[in-house]
């Protein structure tokens, strides 16, 4: 059965669902609106087909950077990605920070600034939003998991679970592999 995410960016944002051949991920993030500080209360989607049947897998990652970052009062204004939006093949296999593997910016995604130095991530309209190659990747935490967001966050996509990133790196690996698809789309609705 395909998995209703999927209806729900197609038909309420115009995005495109990816469902032609096996491991052609769609990577969706959900962000929790909720907007409590410096924890993984969000929501990563990962749909695909497997013999032609819809496989649907769901991680808990932060869309938001953490208290570090907004609050650091000699680092410039935060990042945060803004929603929704989908960023078509934004995405290649490359090493977060010179350290592992991980999803990094090849193209250029829309965020919003946010420097009042507070909390809070602050979320404005999709029109304020800059687009920019600016290093927000899809990358993890600690290799012993993380329950705060902290400095592992400056506005990228944060998995928590270290079980969740190889989890969903393999599928990554899968693409890549067996669809023979090199760049990834992501992308980011509200809750």
């Amino acid at each position: 059965m395909k998995p209703r995410i999927l209806d729900k960016i197609k038909n309420t944002y115009g995005y495109v669902v990816f469902e032609d051949g096996d491991y052609d991920l769609n990577i969706i993030g959900v962000r929790n609106l909720d907007n409590a500080s410096n924890v993984f209360d969000d929501k990563l989607h990962v749909c695909y087909k497997v013999c032609g049947q819809w496989q649907h897998d769901i991680f808990t990652v932060t869309t938001d950077p953490g208290r570090y970052w907004l609050t650091k009062a000699d680092y410039k204004d935060c990042a945060i990605y803004a929603h929704p939006q989908q960023a078509r093949g934004a995405y290649k296999l490359g090493l977060h920070r010179n350290l592992y593997q991980s999803l990094v910016q090849a193209r250029g995604v829309k965020y919003w600034r946010d420097g009042n130095k507070d909390e809070k991530a602050d979320y404005k309209s999709i029109e304020e939003a800059q687009t920019a190659i600016i290093g927000l990747n899809i990358h993890r935490s600690s290799i012993y998991d993380s329950v705060t967001v902290d400095k592992y966050s400056a506005g990228c996509i944060v998995f928590s679970k270290m079980d969740e990133w190889n989890s969903f790196m393999d599928l990554v690996n899968k693409q890549k592999q067996i669809a023979g698809f090199h760049t990834f789309t992501f992308t980011l609705i509200a809750e």
